[in-house]
């Protein structure tokens, strides 16, 4: 009878342990059937499909600029109005990221990609002088080096026929990184079978599979499945390399009597990784695991993403040559003066990442009930900004599907100042948005310099909803050298 007595009162303490989340997600469900959207059942079967994007495309033009969907007991709520956006981009208290980007903690541990809450404060204050464009100058001369590689390995397909260039451009992104970030030369684009290199090839590639899977999201499960193993020797790689590089550039630090930002002299180029090495050595309350998370954020944030916007703004460039004509002339204008100011590129980038955005939708956790226009977001549920729908507003964007650079060059001013958030916007926007800037106008400038991109009849860019947004089918081009 005790021991009956034991387990009543055991279940009976579970019970009121669970009841408020109970209670809660009771009240999600009551929120969730006063907003339209589709069943799980539709959910999974566009997953399958791999047709993300076009699928919320379809749900925007069918339910309007607000609607939810269930993420197994996950409720998130989609937003696509700029005035909603500018709401919720605004809010100082929406800043923890919703579960999905827990996923990356495997990888990127409580880095300022995951973090949340005063945490993500603090270390955002750290981690911002790092960024500041006078250091930021500083890196335009790797970028140009792995350029000239770029060039010198793409000059063999320069006879006009049909090619993939995206990962001759992955390369050079991850080479363009690891120079900047942790001050080392990986070679990734003449030895792209390094280890190194597999392994942030298969994270990306096994951290999108799981984060659109039921049972992988569950970790118990996945670190016991082949892709968990897999995904385990990859980080072991990952973590092995920014260890041991940050053992050794300390070392450096401490041979050249380094002890803060004033003893650096105006010759020595600092790498991402020695400015935290420094802040550390300054008092800064920065642990070496810390100091990895933040590196590791840099390589997944600044090599994937600037690979997207390159790619797909070769293969637009390629389908007009009025345009690509255009960004030539200002290229050889202003050719070594990719600092400055170039504004028909800047406008032809803009425009890629409003057609292309690498981040198509962000998310946050609502910690609190949220008011955004009429609505009241309970608690526990995450609301979603539908970037990839904001850029196709045709009350701002007029027939949102053609490519037009005049958009940003002669008429940004009339924008929404939300209907454009291709890196973000608020106290969480992307902290390397001018690095990203101008690894893109170096990199296209170089290339549209030396080559003239053609368009590859028949072919289309399949964009793909992964971590960072990708084309399914590669990108098709042709192109001729203009010596």
């Amino acid at each position: 009878m005790n021991a009956l007595a034991v387990f009543a009162f055991a279940l009976w303490a579970l019970f009121l342990s669970l009841l408020p989340r109970i209670l809660q997600f009771l009240r999600l469900q009551r929120f969730a059937r006063t907003l339209p959207g589709p069943s799980v059942g539709e959910l999974i079967a566009n997953v399958k499909k791999g047709q993300i994007l076009e699928w919320l495309k379809q749900l925007r033009q069918q339910h309007g600029p607000v609607f939810r969907i269930w993420f197994g007991k996950d409720l998130m709520v989609f937003f696509t109005d700029p005035e909603d956006i500018k709401q919720l981009l605004s809010n100082n208290t929406l800043l923890y990221k919703s579960r999905n980007y827990e996923l990356l903690e495997a990888w990127l541990g409580k880095g300022l990609l995951t973090n949340g809450g005063e945490a993500w404060h603090r270390r955002r204050k750290l981690l911002t002088p790092g960024f500041h464009f006078r250091i930021l100058s500083e890196f335009k001369e790797p970028m140009e080096e792995n350029c000239k590689v770029l060039v010198s390995r793409l000059s063999r397909h320069a006879d006009g026929k049909p090619f993939d260039i995206y990962p001759y451009i992955s390369l050079f992104a991850l080479d363009a990184i690891c120079e900047t970030a942790m001050g080392i030369k990986k070679n990734a684009q003449m030895q792209s079978e390094s280890e190194y290199v597999k392994a942030v090839q298969t994270i990306c590639r096994i951290l999108h599979k799981q984060s659109f899977s039921f049972w992988q999201r569950f970790n118990l499960l996945f670190k016991f499945s082949e892709a968990g193993r897999q995904r385990n020797a990859a980080l072991h790689v990952l973590h092995d390399e920014t260890n041991r590089v940050i053992r050794m550039r300390r070392e450096l630090l401490q041979k050249s009597k380094i002890n803060s930002l004033s003893d650096v002299d105006g010759k020595r180029r600092l790498a991402f990784l020695d400015m935290l090495l420094i802040s550390q050595l300054e008092g800064a309350e920065l642990t070496d695991i810390e100091i990895r998370e933040e590196v590791d954020t840099f390589m997944f944030e600044g090599h994937d993403t600037t690979s997207s916007a390159i790619a797909f703004a070769i293969s637009l460039l390629s389908k007009h040559k009025d345009v690509q004509q255009r960004v030539y002339e200002e290229a050889m204008q202003l050719e070594g003066r990719e600092k400055e100011s170039m504004p028909y590129l800047e406008a032809v980038i803009k425009e890629t990442l409003r057609l292309y955005p690498p981040v198509p939708f962000f998310s946050r956790k609502v910690t609190e009930d949220l008011q955004i226009g009429k609505l009241t977001i309970p608690k526990g549920a995450s609301v979603s900004n539908l970037i990839y729908m904001v850029h196709r507003d045709e009350l701002y964007f007029p027939d949102p599907e053609r490519f037009d650079p005049d958009r940003f060059h002669l008429n940004e001013q009339k924008l929404h100042p939300f209907a454009y958030a291709a890196f973000s916007a608020g106290p969480r926007n992307c902290i390397g948005q001018k690095f990203a800037l101008l690894e893109l106008k170096c990199s296209l400038s170089a290339l549209v310099r030396k080559f003239e991109f053609v368009t590859v009849e028949g072919y289309e860019p399949k964009p793909l909803a992964e971590l960072v947004m990708k084309s399914g089918n590669g990108i098709q081009v042709r192109m001729y050298s203009r010596d």
